[in-house]
């Protein structure tokens, strides 16, 4: 006699990291005459079509933010909008709102770099 388990639920969760920030998607199924590991396996598909999906928002976010950086009565507003989004729990920050501290924090780690230097000149 063959023992064969039922499952009736399952939870499937995909957490992927990119740029030092974390995307998380999580699935509950639920399903009286039983789960196939195909019903978890496609929940678990779905969970990284998600990640994925806010991976590329998050990078298309970023990259508007970081063009809009570098124009200096931009990024004062940019400025103002990052100092309100740090003050919510960043469990609360949108996928925009973590592109936008990102840009800020990114250009002005950049911005330790950029100094004058003597490459032009022909005194060497």
């Amino acid at each position: 006699m063959e023992n064969k388990t039922i499952r009736k639920s399952a939870t499937v969760k995909v957490m992927l990291s990119y740029n030092y920030n974390h995307f998380e998607a999580s699935i509950a199924l639920e399903n009286e005459n039983g789960l196939t590991t195909k019903d978890i396996d496609d929940a678990r598909k779905d969970c990284n079509r998600l990640c994925d999906k806010a991976i590329k928002q998050y990078q298309q976010s970023k990259a508007i933010e970081t063009k809009r950086a570098n124009l200096t009565s931009e990024k004062r507003q940019l400025e103002r909008e990052v100092a309100e989004i740090k003050q919510k729990d960043k469990a609360l920050w949108s996928v925009t709102d973590k592109a936008k501290v990102k840009a800020l924090e990114d250009h002005n780690w950049e911005l330790q770099w950029d100094y004058d230097d003597d490459w032009d000149e022909d005194d060497y």
